[in-house]
Protein backbone atom coordinates (compact mmCIF):
# COMPACT_ATOMS: atom_id res chain seq x y z
CA UNK A 1 0.00 0.00 0.00
CA UNK A 2 3.40 1.95 0.59
CA UNK A 3 3.59 4.78 -2.09
CA UNK A 4 -0.53 4.28 -3.55
CA UNK A 5 -3.53 5.39 -4.47
CA UNK A 6 -5.16 2.79 -1.58
CA UNK A 7 -2.90 4.52 0.71
CA UNK A 8 -4.79 7.79 0.94
CA UNK A 9 -7.70 6.12 0.29
CA UNK A 10 -8.33 3.97 3.60
CA UNK A 11 -6.75 7.05 5.30
CA UNK A 12 -9.45 9.26 3.61
CA UNK A 13 -12.09 6.65 4.75
CA UNK A 14 -10.81 6.75 8.11
CA UNK A 15 -11.17 10.55 8.62
CA UNK A 16 -14.69 10.35 7.26
CA UNK A 17 -15.49 7.67 10.25
CA UNK A 18 -13.93 10.12 12.40
CA UNK A 19 -15.64 13.03 11.07
CA UNK A 20 -19.02 11.05 11.23
CA UNK A 21 -18.47 9.88 14.83
CA UNK A 22 -17.34 13.08 16.13
CA UNK A 23 -20.53 14.67 15.29
CA UNK A 24 -22.65 12.39 16.53
CA UNK A 25 -21.09 11.20 19.57
CA UNK A 26 -21.87 14.01 22.29
CA UNK A 27 -25.48 14.02 21.34
CA UNK A 28 -25.70 10.21 21.87
CA UNK A 29 -23.61 9.79 24.75
CA UNK A 30 -24.97 12.90 26.75
CA UNK A 31 -28.48 11.45 26.53
CA UNK A 32 -27.05 7.70 26.62
CA UNK A 33 -28.75 6.71 23.66
CA UNK A 34 -27.64 2.94 24.35
CA UNK A 35 -27.71 1.68 20.74
CA UNK A 36 -26.48 4.74 19.06
CA UNK A 37 -23.45 4.54 21.26
CA UNK A 38 -22.61 1.46 20.69
CA UNK A 39 -22.69 2.16 17.00
CA UNK A 40 -20.10 5.62 18.11
CA UNK A 41 -17.90 2.78 19.42
CA UNK A 42 -17.67 0.27 16.98
CA UNK A 43 -17.59 3.57 14.24
CA UNK A 44 -14.22 5.14 16.35
CA UNK A 45 -13.08 1.84 16.42
CA UNK A 46 -12.98 1.30 12.56
CA UNK A 47 -11.72 4.73 12.34
CA UNK A 48 -8.72 3.51 14.17
CA UNK A 49 -8.61 0.14 12.53
CA UNK A 50 -8.12 2.23 8.93
CA UNK A 51 -5.70 4.38 10.46
CA UNK A 52 -3.29 1.37 11.59
CA UNK A 53 -4.29 -0.40 8.85
CA UNK A 54 -2.62 2.18 6.23
CA UNK A 55 0.05 3.35 8.97
CA UNK A 56 1.56 -0.35 8.95
CA UNK A 57 1.37 -0.97 5.55
CA UNK A 58 3.47 2.84 4.43
CA UNK A 59 5.84 0.82 7.26
CA UNK A 60 6.44 -2.07 4.61
CA UNK A 61 4.37 -4.76 7.26
CA UNK A 62 3.81 -7.53 4.73
CA UNK A 63 0.89 -8.48 6.57
CA UNK A 64 -0.33 -5.34 8.31
CA UNK A 65 -4.05 -6.95 8.96
CA UNK A 66 -3.31 -8.62 12.35
CA UNK A 67 -1.20 -5.54 13.89
CA UNK A 68 -3.80 -3.21 13.04
CA UNK A 69 -6.27 -5.11 14.87
CA UNK A 70 -4.22 -5.52 17.67
CA UNK A 71 -3.54 -1.73 17.71
CA UNK A 72 -7.39 -1.47 17.04
CA UNK A 73 -7.90 -3.31 20.32
CA UNK A 74 -5.48 -1.63 22.47
CA UNK A 75 -6.81 1.63 21.25
CA UNK A 76 -10.43 1.42 21.55
CA UNK A 77 -9.53 -0.10 25.28
CA UNK A 78 -7.65 2.79 26.38
CA UNK A 79 -9.84 5.60 24.54
CA UNK A 80 -13.10 3.52 26.80
CA UNK A 81 -10.91 3.26 30.07
CA UNK A 82 -9.49 6.68 29.96
CA UNK A 83 -12.38 9.01 29.37
CA UNK A 84 -14.18 8.14 31.91
CA UNK A 85 -11.21 8.09 34.33
CA UNK A 86 -10.38 11.82 33.04
CA UNK A 87 -13.54 13.05 32.96
CA UNK A 88 -14.47 11.48 36.65
CA UNK A 89 -11.03 13.17 38.51
CA UNK A 90 -11.09 16.61 36.48
CA UNK A 91 -14.63 16.56 35.92
CA UNK A 92 -16.81 14.90 38.69
CA UNK A 93 -18.90 11.67 37.69
CA UNK A 94 -21.88 13.03 36.97
CA UNK A 95 -20.84 15.78 34.82
CA UNK A 96 -21.15 13.29 30.67
CA UNK A 97 -20.15 16.36 28.79
CA UNK A 98 -16.60 16.01 30.38
CA UNK A 99 -16.39 12.75 28.97
CA UNK A 100 -17.26 14.21 25.65
CA UNK A 101 -14.45 16.44 25.67
CA UNK A 102 -12.03 14.01 27.37
CA UNK A 103 -12.97 11.41 24.34
CA UNK A 104 -12.85 13.96 21.44
CA UNK A 105 -9.44 15.54 22.85
CA UNK A 106 -7.80 11.93 22.69
CA UNK A 107 -9.11 10.98 19.01
CA UNK A 108 -7.88 14.75 18.08
CA UNK A 109 -4.56 14.08 18.97
CA UNK A 110 -4.51 10.37 17.99
CA UNK A 111 -6.28 10.96 14.31
CA UNK A 112 -3.82 13.93 13.85
CA UNK A 113 -1.02 12.12 14.90
CA UNK A 114 -1.45 9.27 12.35
CA UNK A 115 -2.35 11.61 9.72
CA UNK A 116 0.78 13.32 9.85
CA UNK A 117 2.57 10.03 10.41
CA UNK A 118 1.12 8.56 7.10
CA UNK A 119 2.02 11.39 5.14
CA UNK A 120 5.95 11.41 6.39
CA UNK A 121 5.41 7.26 5.83
CA UNK A 122 3.95 7.62 2.34
CA UNK A 123 6.54 10.72 1.34
CA UNK A 124 2.78 12.54 -0.14
CA UNK A 125 3.55 16.36 -0.28
CA UNK A 126 1.30 18.30 1.94
CA UNK A 127 -1.39 18.31 -0.95
CA UNK A 128 -5.22 18.38 -1.05
CA UNK A 129 -5.43 14.33 0.13
CA UNK A 130 -3.42 14.89 3.63
CA UNK A 131 -5.04 18.42 3.93
CA UNK A 132 -8.28 16.77 3.52
CA UNK A 133 -7.51 14.61 6.04
CA UNK A 134 -6.72 17.05 8.73
CA UNK A 135 -9.32 19.10 7.50
CA UNK A 136 -11.97 16.20 8.08
CA UNK A 137 -10.73 15.12 11.77
CA UNK A 138 -10.54 19.06 12.73
CA UNK A 139 -14.23 19.86 11.48
CA UNK A 140 -15.32 16.89 13.28
CA UNK A 141 -13.90 17.26 16.75
CA UNK A 142 -14.85 21.09 16.13
CA UNK A 143 -18.80 20.30 15.75
CA UNK A 144 -17.97 17.59 18.74
CA UNK A 145 -17.17 20.59 20.87
CA UNK A 146 -19.71 23.00 19.86
CA UNK A 147 -22.18 20.21 19.71
CA UNK A 148 -21.33 19.52 23.89
CA UNK A 149 -21.09 23.29 24.60
CA UNK A 150 -24.96 23.69 25.54
CA UNK A 151 -24.63 20.54 27.96
CA UNK A 152 -21.28 22.83 29.65
CA UNK A 153 -23.42 24.76 31.97
CA UNK A 154 -22.55 21.88 34.35
CA UNK A 155 -19.23 24.06 34.40
CA UNK A 156 -20.98 26.63 36.60
CA UNK A 157 -22.81 23.71 38.60
CA UNK A 158 -19.53 23.00 39.44
CA UNK A 159 -17.80 26.44 39.88
CA UNK A 160 -20.94 27.26 41.96
CA UNK A 161 -22.72 24.56 43.49
CA UNK A 162 -20.20 23.84 46.44
CA UNK A 163 -20.20 23.53 49.97
CA UNK A 164 -19.67 26.92 50.88
CA UNK A 165 -21.61 28.17 48.47
CA UNK A 166 -24.66 25.67 49.19
CA UNK A 167 -24.39 26.63 52.52
CA UNK A 168 -24.98 30.13 51.76
CA UNK A 169 -28.05 29.45 49.97
CA UNK A 170 -29.19 27.84 52.22
CA UNK A 171 -28.98 30.24 54.73
CA UNK A 172 -31.18 32.62 52.70
CA UNK A 173 -33.95 30.22 53.55
CA UNK A 174 -35.93 31.41 56.51
CA UNK A 175 -38.51 28.72 56.70
CA UNK A 176 -36.99 25.99 58.01
CA UNK A 177 -37.05 25.55 61.28
CA UNK A 178 -33.36 23.74 61.87
CA UNK A 179 -29.78 24.13 60.60
CA UNK A 180 -28.30 21.58 58.14
CA UNK A 181 -25.74 20.73 61.27
CA UNK A 182 -28.91 19.45 63.31
CA UNK A 183 -30.78 18.07 60.14
CA UNK A 184 -33.47 15.47 61.28
CA UNK A 185 -32.96 12.02 59.84
CA UNK A 186 -35.01 11.07 56.61
CA UNK A 187 -36.51 8.54 58.80
CA UNK A 188 -38.44 11.00 60.63
CA UNK A 189 -40.92 11.65 58.47
CA UNK A 190 -42.24 7.94 58.97
CA UNK A 191 -42.13 8.34 62.97
CA UNK A 192 -44.70 11.57 61.48
CA UNK A 193 -46.61 9.33 60.06
CA UNK A 194 -46.99 6.74 62.48
CA UNK A 195 -46.99 9.43 65.21
CA UNK A 196 -50.30 11.03 63.59
CA UNK A 197 -52.29 7.32 63.44
CA UNK A 198 -51.35 6.94 67.10
CA UNK A 199 -52.54 10.27 68.21
CA UNK A 200 -55.76 10.47 69.63
CA UNK A 201 -58.51 12.18 67.52
CA UNK A 202 -58.60 16.02 68.30
CA UNK A 203 -61.87 17.10 69.61
CA UNK A 204 -64.41 16.37 67.02
CA UNK A 205 -62.13 14.34 64.88
CA UNK A 206 -63.65 10.94 63.44
CA UNK A 207 -61.02 9.99 60.84
CA UNK A 208 -57.58 9.91 60.53
CA UNK A 209 -56.05 10.84 57.04
CA UNK A 210 -52.60 10.74 56.06
CA UNK A 211 -51.28 12.44 52.52
CA UNK A 212 -47.61 12.49 51.82
CA UNK A 213 -46.06 14.45 48.83
CA UNK A 214 -43.02 12.73 47.48
CA UNK A 215 -40.94 15.09 45.16
CA UNK A 216 -38.40 13.06 43.63
CA UNK A 217 -34.98 14.62 43.56
CA UNK A 218 -36.09 17.44 44.54
CA UNK A 219 -32.73 19.97 46.66
CA UNK A 220 -33.19 21.25 50.23
CA UNK A 221 -32.15 24.83 48.71
CA UNK A 222 -34.92 24.40 46.00
CA UNK A 223 -37.05 26.16 48.66
CA UNK A 224 -35.64 29.49 47.49
CA UNK A 225 -38.21 28.94 44.45
CA UNK A 226 -40.99 28.54 46.11
CA UNK A 227 -43.95 31.13 45.94
CA UNK A 228 -47.14 32.00 48.25
CA UNK A 229 -48.76 30.02 45.89
CA UNK A 230 -47.78 26.69 46.40
CA UNK A 231 -47.67 24.11 48.31
CA UNK A 232 -45.02 24.70 50.90
CA UNK A 233 -46.45 27.94 51.59
CA UNK A 234 -49.61 26.06 51.88
CA UNK A 235 -48.73 24.30 54.98
CA UNK A 236 -46.97 26.99 56.44
CA UNK A 237 -49.80 29.21 56.44
CA UNK A 238 -51.78 26.67 58.18
CA UNK A 239 -49.70 26.83 61.20
CA UNK A 240 -46.94 24.04 59.60
CA UNK A 241 -43.34 23.60 59.68
CA UNK A 242 -40.70 23.11 57.37
CA UNK A 243 -37.36 20.88 58.77
CA UNK A 244 -33.72 20.43 56.56
CA UNK A 245 -33.18 16.58 56.75
CA UNK A 246 -30.98 13.90 55.50
CA UNK A 247 -30.85 11.18 53.18
CA UNK A 248 -27.78 8.05 53.13
CA UNK A 249 -27.70 6.56 56.89
CA UNK A 250 -26.06 10.18 57.82
CA UNK A 251 -25.67 13.51 58.10
CA UNK A 252 -23.00 15.31 56.41
CA UNK A 253 -19.96 15.17 57.00
CA UNK A 254 -19.68 11.78 57.95
CA UNK A 255 -19.29 9.43 55.52
CA UNK A 256 -22.60 8.14 54.19
CA UNK A 257 -24.22 4.50 54.72
CA UNK A 258 -26.35 4.25 51.78
CA UNK A 259 -26.65 5.34 48.54
CA UNK A 260 -28.25 9.05 48.06
CA UNK A 261 -30.46 7.51 45.58
CA UNK A 262 -34.07 6.71 44.67
CA UNK A 263 -34.42 3.17 45.71
CA UNK A 264 -33.09 3.49 48.67
CA UNK A 265 -34.54 7.10 50.03
CA UNK A 266 -37.91 6.32 49.72
CA UNK A 267 -37.73 2.74 50.89
CA UNK A 268 -35.85 4.34 54.17
CA UNK A 269 -39.06 6.56 54.37
CA UNK A 270 -42.02 4.16 54.20
CA UNK A 271 -39.92 1.61 56.31
CA UNK A 272 -38.44 4.27 58.90
CA UNK A 273 -35.28 1.97 58.50
CA UNK A 274 -32.11 3.06 56.84
CA UNK A 275 -30.57 0.65 53.87
CA UNK A 276 -28.74 -2.19 56.46
CA UNK A 277 -32.25 -2.91 57.71
CA UNK A 278 -34.57 -2.56 54.72
CA UNK A 279 -32.25 -4.48 52.17
CA UNK A 280 -32.45 -1.87 49.26
CA UNK A 281 -28.60 -1.49 48.65
CA UNK A 282 -28.96 -0.93 44.55
CA UNK A 283 -31.42 -0.86 41.69
CA UNK A 284 -33.05 -4.24 41.71
CA UNK A 285 -33.15 -5.25 45.32
CA UNK A 286 -35.91 -6.12 46.98
CA UNK A 287 -36.57 -4.81 50.42
CA UNK A 288 -36.68 -7.23 53.31
CA UNK A 289 -40.24 -8.72 54.81
CA UNK A 290 -38.53 -7.52 58.25
CA UNK A 291 -38.93 -3.72 57.37
CA UNK A 292 -42.61 -3.25 56.05
CA UNK A 293 -43.61 -0.09 54.55
CA UNK A 294 -46.60 1.65 56.91
CA UNK A 295 -48.47 1.26 53.78
CA UNK A 296 -49.12 -2.65 55.23
CA UNK A 297 -48.60 -2.27 58.70
CA UNK A 298 -50.65 1.06 59.92
CA UNK A 299 -53.26 -1.67 58.06
CA UNK A 300 -52.32 -4.52 60.22
CA UNK A 301 -52.37 -2.61 63.48
CA UNK A 302 -55.76 -1.19 63.09
CA UNK A 303 -54.41 2.36 62.47
CA UNK A 304 -55.90 2.89 58.89
CA UNK A 305 -58.02 0.98 56.78
CA UNK A 306 -57.02 1.56 53.27
CA UNK A 307 -53.95 3.09 51.77
CA UNK A 308 -52.63 3.74 48.17
CA UNK A 309 -49.21 4.64 46.40
CA UNK A 310 -49.74 6.30 43.83
CA UNK A 311 -46.10 6.59 41.17
CA UNK A 312 -44.60 6.26 37.99
CA UNK A 313 -40.90 4.22 38.71
CA UNK A 314 -41.65 1.00 37.58
CA UNK A 315 -38.68 -0.41 40.14
CA UNK A 316 -40.86 0.71 43.04
CA UNK A 317 -43.02 -2.58 41.89
CA UNK A 318 -39.82 -4.35 42.20
CA UNK A 319 -38.55 -3.19 45.75
CA UNK A 320 -42.03 -3.76 47.06
CA UNK A 321 -42.63 -6.76 45.77
CA UNK A 322 -43.13 -8.54 49.06
CA UNK A 323 -45.51 -5.84 50.21
CA UNK A 324 -47.66 -6.50 47.24
CA UNK A 325 -47.44 -10.03 47.45
CA UNK A 326 -48.41 -9.44 51.31
CA UNK A 327 -51.70 -7.11 50.03
CA UNK A 328 -53.03 -9.59 47.46
CA UNK A 329 -52.64 -12.76 49.89
CA UNK A 330 -54.05 -11.33 53.09
CA UNK A 331 -56.49 -9.05 51.78
CA UNK A 332 -55.47 -5.47 52.82
CA UNK A 333 -56.89 -2.93 51.17
CA UNK A 334 -53.48 -1.02 49.85
CA UNK A 335 -53.41 -0.07 46.07
CA UNK A 336 -50.35 0.08 44.29
CA UNK A 337 -51.26 2.71 41.15
CA UNK A 338 -48.44 2.36 38.91
CA UNK A 339 -48.71 5.67 36.06
CA UNK A 340 -47.26 4.99 32.81
CA UNK A 341 -46.17 7.78 30.51
CA UNK A 342 -44.18 8.20 27.62
CA UNK A 343 -41.51 5.86 26.34
CA UNK A 344 -37.97 8.05 27.88
CA UNK A 345 -39.56 9.61 30.56
CA UNK A 346 -41.65 12.94 30.64
CA UNK A 347 -44.71 14.90 32.23
CA UNK A 348 -47.31 12.52 31.20
CA UNK A 349 -46.55 9.97 33.85
CA UNK A 350 -46.72 12.51 36.74
CA UNK A 351 -49.92 13.88 34.84
CA UNK A 352 -51.08 10.25 35.60
CA UNK A 353 -49.78 10.21 39.27
CA UNK A 354 -51.53 13.30 39.98
CA UNK A 355 -54.94 12.26 38.47
CA UNK A 356 -54.47 9.06 40.28
CA UNK A 357 -54.21 10.41 43.89
CA UNK A 358 -56.93 13.41 42.82
CA UNK A 359 -59.61 10.67 41.79
CA UNK A 360 -58.90 9.10 45.17
CA UNK A 361 -59.34 12.40 47.49
CA UNK A 362 -62.56 13.20 45.50
CA UNK A 363 -64.08 9.45 46.75
CA UNK A 364 -65.93 9.95 49.48
CA UNK A 365 -64.41 6.82 51.41
CA UNK A 366 -60.89 7.78 50.09
CA UNK A 367 -57.97 5.92 50.59
CA UNK A 368 -56.65 6.97 54.52
CA UNK A 369 -53.24 7.09 53.70
CA UNK A 370 -52.13 8.50 50.09
CA UNK A 371 -48.44 8.42 49.31
CA UNK A 372 -47.75 10.27 46.03
CA UNK A 373 -44.45 10.68 43.87
CA UNK A 374 -43.85 12.89 41.78
CA UNK A 375 -40.81 12.58 39.52
CA UNK A 376 -40.72 16.04 37.78
CA UNK A 377 -37.18 17.33 40.04
CA UNK A 378 -35.67 14.17 39.19
CA UNK A 379 -35.74 13.65 35.80
CA UNK A 380 -34.95 17.17 34.82
CA UNK A 381 -32.34 17.26 37.51
CA UNK A 382 -31.25 13.68 35.28
CA UNK A 383 -31.81 15.65 32.12
CA UNK A 384 -30.63 19.37 32.68
CA UNK A 385 -28.98 19.36 35.64
CA UNK A 386 -29.74 19.45 39.67
CA UNK A 387 -29.63 23.64 39.83
CA UNK A 388 -32.14 26.06 40.55
CA UNK A 389 -30.55 28.44 37.75
CA UNK A 390 -31.50 25.61 35.32
CA UNK A 391 -34.54 26.46 34.13
CA UNK A 392 -35.80 23.36 33.29
CA UNK A 393 -35.16 22.33 36.80
CA UNK A 394 -36.99 25.39 38.47
CA UNK A 395 -39.81 24.90 36.02
CA UNK A 396 -39.69 21.11 37.60
CA UNK A 397 -40.53 22.63 40.93
CA UNK A 398 -43.21 24.93 40.23
CA UNK A 399 -44.64 21.76 38.75
CA UNK A 400 -44.41 20.32 41.80
CA UNK A 401 -45.18 22.68 44.20
CA UNK A 402 -48.56 23.58 42.41
CA UNK A 403 -49.47 19.61 42.04
CA UNK A 404 -48.90 19.51 45.85
CA UNK A 405 -51.01 22.93 46.04
CA UNK A 406 -53.73 21.07 44.06
CA UNK A 407 -53.77 17.73 46.01
CA UNK A 408 -53.90 19.95 48.93
CA UNK A 409 -57.07 22.25 47.93
CA UNK A 410 -58.92 18.64 47.08
CA UNK A 411 -58.25 17.66 50.66
CA UNK A 412 -59.67 21.01 52.31
CA UNK A 413 -62.48 20.61 49.48
CA UNK A 414 -63.70 17.46 50.66
CA UNK A 415 -67.46 17.71 52.07
CA UNK A 416 -65.91 15.53 54.99
CA UNK A 417 -62.90 17.05 56.02
CA UNK A 418 -63.65 19.46 59.18
CA UNK A 419 -64.46 15.91 60.41
CA UNK A 420 -61.21 14.76 59.21
CA UNK A 421 -57.64 14.58 60.99
CA UNK A 422 -55.38 15.19 58.16
CA UNK A 423 -51.19 15.00 58.07
CA UNK A 424 -49.85 16.27 55.14
CA UNK A 425 -46.18 15.84 54.32
CA UNK A 426 -43.84 17.19 51.66
CA UNK A 427 -40.69 15.03 51.37
CA UNK A 428 -37.73 14.39 49.28
CA UNK A 429 -36.13 11.01 48.85
CA UNK A 430 -32.71 13.13 48.02
CA UNK A 431 -31.13 15.98 46.10
CA UNK A 432 -28.67 16.03 43.46
CA UNK A 433 -25.48 17.42 42.06
CA UNK A 434 -24.59 18.69 38.58
CA UNK A 435 -26.72 15.91 36.46
CA UNK A 436 -26.66 13.35 38.37
CA UNK A 437 -26.97 11.72 42.91
CA UNK A 438 -26.24 8.46 44.81
CA UNK A 439 -22.66 9.73 46.17
CA UNK A 440 -21.48 11.92 49.49
CA UNK A 441 -22.30 15.68 48.32
CA UNK A 442 -24.02 18.17 50.94
CA UNK A 443 -25.98 18.85 47.37
CA UNK A 444 -27.04 15.27 47.15
CA UNK A 445 -27.36 14.35 51.11
CA UNK A 446 -30.09 17.36 52.04
CA UNK A 447 -33.73 16.98 51.63
CA UNK A 448 -36.50 18.11 53.41
CA UNK A 449 -39.74 17.66 55.25
CA UNK A 450 -42.41 19.82 55.49
CA UNK A 451 -45.69 19.53 57.48
CA UNK A 452 -48.83 20.80 57.93
CA UNK A 453 -48.27 20.01 61.90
Amino acid sequence: MQNSKKTWTFTLIAAALSFVNACVYPTVFIKWIIPLYAACVALFAFAAFFFFLVLFAAKGKEKPLIPALIGTAIYTALLLGVTPLVNNVIFGAVAPWGSVLANTTLNLVFWLVMTLKIRKLSNEPFVWKPLLCVLLVLAGSAVSVVTTLPNMKATGFIVLDNVKNYEERMDTIDIYENTMETALPQTEAYDMVISHLKAPLPEGKTEKKVLVLGWDGCRADAMVMKDSRGAVDALLADGGKAYIAYCGGANYPEKITQQTATGMGWTTILTGKWADEHGIDGFGDVKTSRAPTFLTTAIEDGLADSAAFCYSWPNHEESYANDIAKSKEEGLNVAWNLSEGEEGGDDTADENTFKSAYDDLGRPDCSDIIFTIFEYCDYYGHTYGFWNDTPEYAEAFKKSNDKGLQLINAVKARPTYETEDWLILITSDHGGYVRGHGGETLMERMMFIVTNK
